[in-house]
């Protein structure tokens, strides 16, 4: 070994493993700042290259995720406002059935009926998520992005997706705003030269039967009879108005079968407990009392439009459903996918912190021990001192 104080060898060769374990201590705590073993394409390139593609993948799934929950929420709106439909439709039902019964009050039960096929439609307008609605066919089918499919590595991904299909639950679309199960019915409007005279008839046919009501002026009750047997007296007095006449007319209807009411023109809208009014005559011999007569709707098509009705909200729900359901499970299925490739780029780039603990605990010793050699080494060249001393 030679001595020299311009070359220091030992100190050298001290210095290298120094920076060398100084390094390593910088990696080691680096990696532990960051949890990752990879973290730039420096510390493994081909290894930092894939756990960027598959957070690529990552990214875009939470997209499909996002896209599948949008679907699933306009899916499940229009799933409930169509169960919602199906009780309405249940009550509409109830009622057409209540209508097929003979001496039924249906003009109040179409009221009833209505009323429903006007809830119906309120419930269909009401059914959209976001501005999109699957129940009045208008908006069309709903495409939800629900998966990116990749046939291998080096081809691109191509989207796929589920289909909504769009169903018209309007009351259009269902065949019931134009249920009518009403009685026929009149509606009489008096003429303003309407006078009422001993003779005068006023006439109907309801539910197949002919009612004649007779006027018989009051100065005449009591020597003038009816002119037929079968006829209902009505006592009018042709000095009083002809309001004060049409009441007591419209009583003597009430009292025989007759319902009475009063439109919002003032005319009289007449129907009868034994049917549907199909004719209305007058004789009177000053003026008329002329009648309007409007048909009476059909109670059996109307229990045939809601049974089709029916059918067409069964099939709905079940379109609906299924695919409420296939939404559901592919949402699981790319969440789960998600929470997969997660963990499979943890397995390529996570630092296992317990491994590091103790690599920075026999890094921070190695450096110790590198400083105290360094330390000796630079003690070596004092030693030649020696050789010069007296």
């Amino acid at each position: 070994m030679s001595f020299s104080v311009n070359t220091n060898g030992a100190s050298l060769a001290a210095i290298r493993t120094l920076d060398a374990t100084n390094k390593s201590l910088n990696n080691i705590q680096s990696r532990i700042n960051s949890g990752l073993k990879v973290s730039s394409a420096k510390d493994d390139a081909s290894t930092f290259a894939i756990a960027q593609g598959l957070r690529g993948d990552i990214a875009a799934f939470k997209a499909v995720s996002d896209a599948v929950s949008f679907g699933q929420a306009t899916a499940n709106v229009a799933l409930k406002a169509a169960e919602t439909v199906s009780d309405t439709l249940n009550s509409i039902k109830a009622k057409v059935v209540a209508a097929q019964a003979p001496n039924v009050d249906r003009n109040a039960i179409q009221n009833d009926i209505d009323a429903l096929v006007n809830q119906v439609q309120g419930i269909v307008d009401a059914a959209q998520f976001n501005g999109v609605n699957l129940l009045n066919a208008s908006d069309g089918d709903l495409s939800v992005l629900a998966s990116l499919n990749r046939a291998d590595a080096s081809t691109a991904p191509t989207p796929y997706n589920i289909t909504v299909a769009a169903q018209d639950l309007t009351s259009a679309g269902l065949g019931i705003n134009g249920i009518n199960v009403k009685n026929g019915f009149a509606t009489l409007t008096a003429s303003t030269t309407l006078a009422f005279a001993t003779a005068d008839t006023l006439q109907f046919v309801a539910g197949g039967t002919t009612f004649t009501f007779e006027m018989i002026d009051t100065a005449d009750v009591g020597t003038t009879g009816t002119t037929a047997a079968a006829n209902i007296a009505i006592v009018t007095d042709s000095t009083a108005s002809t309001g004060a006449n049409l009441a007591t007319i419209n009583l003597a209807l009430q009292q025989n079968g007759f319902s009475v009411e009063y439109n919002d023109t003032g005319d009289l809208v007449v129907t009868s407990t034994a049917g549907a009014i199909t004719a209305v005559t007058d004789t009177f011999a000053t003026g008329t009392l002329t009648g309007t007569i409007t048909a009476a709707g059909d109670p059996t098509a109307a229990l045939t439009s809601i049974e089709s009705a029916s059918t067409t909200l069964k099939n709905a729900l079940a379109a609906l459903g299924t695919s409420v359901n296939q939404l559901q499970t592919q949402g699981d299925f790319v969440k789960a996918l998600q929470d997969t490739l997660t963990e499979g780029v943890g397995t390529l780039v996570d630092a296992d912190l317990a491994e590091e603990s103790a690599a920075l605990q026999a890094a921070q010793t190695r450096q110790q021990l590198g400083i105290q050699a360094l330390s000796i080494a630079n003690q070596g060249p004092s030693a030649i001192l020696s050789l010069f001393r007296q």
